[in-house]
């Protein structure tokens, strides 16, 4: 019953530091005061043992009910209710045991073991929950951080700009005569000035996906840790039920133990997986390309544009596609650093996807959309092709698709960077991107990449 005054005491001070300063009123204040002493006192009540013992124990439950029952009907709090939700299980498994315990102490004894196995899948829960919890809070206020710098920028180019047209204007009449001199310059200046916005962007955005792939290896981190830790106490647990007489009940706990198992491995399974995924974002934002192993790319290509479909028809705005593989089975392993060149795969089909949309919305069902993905082995070097029978891309932003920030996209629907990431991992792999395309019937990504390391 410690734990659960402890849970109070956490909670009452995580409200008390975290809240900005003007959430709560003295009064509210001077009660947190008084919640966290009486969770102290109830601490040593507790553990004293001091009749009535129940009696402290149930005031336990009230205070922290009270508190998580504050949290989720105070409107100020709502970036914390998912709080209120971390600790629920931990008192949930307490309070069975506290009743129990006080029903029948035989019947507590009989079932103490899954009582303690109950609370650390709880006290797991906590951690996790809690662990998600920062990290929302720590996303928001960096997506504040962020919307007040686009603000500002936008304020300051707005200037600029302004002032610069107000000069012009000012001076366009003396200056006629010398006005191609003076347009040559200032194409040089947009050029200049767009070159170093663009290193700018890149060097924050570099530093930016270094910050947030730290960020991330922390709780994948705990979710590796805590399925492995899970694992162990899954075998702990079976080894006692071993000692128990065979019956039903024992054997349907088995196999649910058994499927446990099964997907804590698959917890950790992915979570390695993911944990690979950011030291390559690690490496990519250092600058560097990653080990490269033998790769088959045949079952690379197929799982990643599986990925992909399934991805693009969870979205809200899913469209039918047929996908077509016209794989070389006759391809060996290619040297590749297959998380990064995931992405590759990931991106080329997911643009497809966006650029068949568009055209579903004009044509209608007349519209059959399909992709085709190749392979082909050219002896020292591999052959892939992603091809759409989408609206195609015109002549004149055909050179500009592998640029930064550059987007055909409408509005906030994209970054303009996912050519661009791709472009930089092909070059890694000592390859080449081309693009063939005609407007209103396909578009044709084509890649080449050495078989073997250089």
């Amino acid at each position: 019953m410690t734990f659960i005054n402890l849970v109070s005491l956490f909670l009452l001070y995580y409200l008390k530091r975290s809240a900005e300063p003007e959430t709560f009123t003295p009064k509210i204040k001077s009660y947190f005061n008084y919640g966290m002493v009486l969770a102290g006192v109830l601490v040593v009540l507790t553990n004293t043992g001091l009749p009535p013992v129940y009696l402290y124990q149930f005031f336990s439950f009230v205070l922290v009910g009270a508190i998580i029952y504050f949290i989720v009907n105070t409107p100020s709090l709502e970036q914390h209710k998912n709080l209120a939700i971390t600790p629920l299980p931990i008192i949930g498994v307490s309070l069975f045991r506290f009743l129990v315990k006080l029903y029948d102490e035989a019947l507590y004894d009989s079932i103490e073991s899954y009582i303690d196995a109950a609370g650390v899948f709880a006290f797991i829960w906590a951690v996790t929950m809690w662990v998600n919890h920062r990290k929302e809070i720590k996303e928001r206020k960096l997506e504040q951080l962020i919307a007040k710098e686009k603000e500002r920028q936008f304020h300051l180019a707005q200037e600029k700009k302004n002032e610069l047209e107000r000069l012009v204007n000012e001076r366009t009449f003396e200056i006629n005569q010398q006005k191609e001199e003076l347009q040559e310059a200032l194409d040089s200046l947009r050029s200049t000035q767009e070159q170093l916005i663009q290193q700018e962007k890149l060097a924050s955005l570099g530093q930016l996906t270094a910050g947030i792939a730290h960020e991330i290896k922390n709780p994948l981190n705990f979710i590796n840790n805590f399925s492995e830790l899970s694992q162990d106490f899954l075998d702990e647990i079976e080894e006692e039920l071993q000692k128990l007489p065979s019956s039903n009940e024992i054997e349907n706990i088995k196999e649910l133990l058994g499927d446990v198992k099964s997907n804590l491995g698959k917890i950790r399974h992915h979570g390695s997986r993911a944990d690979g995924i950011v030291k390559s974002m690690l490496m990519h934002s250092r600058g560097g390309t990653g080990t490269k192993d033998p790769t088959d790319l045949n079952a690379l290509i197929r799982e990643y544009s599986n990925l992909a479909f399934h991805g693009m028809r969870a979205n809200p705005n899913p469209i039918n596609v047929d996908i077509a593989l016209e794989l070389d089975e006759s391809l060996t392993k290619v040297d590749l650093n297959s998380e990064d060149f995931s992405r590759v795969i990931l991106n080329l089909v997911k643009n497809a996807f966006d650029a068949m949309r568009e055209k579903i919305a004009k044509e209608g069902n007349s519209y059959k959309a399909k992709v085709t993905l190749r392979t082909k082995d050219l002896g020292e070097s591999v052959q892939i092709e992603v091809e759409d029978n989408g609206p195609g891309v015109p002549d004149e932003i055909k050179d500009k698709l592998l640029m930064p920030f550059f987007t055909t996209k409408k509005g906030t629907e994209g970054t303009g960077l996912g050519l661009s990431i791709t472009h930089d991992i092909i070059k890694s792999h000592e390859g080449k991107l081309s693009i063939d395309s005609k407007v209103g019937e396909f578009t044709r990504f084509s890649i080449m990449i050495p078989k073997r390391k250089s």
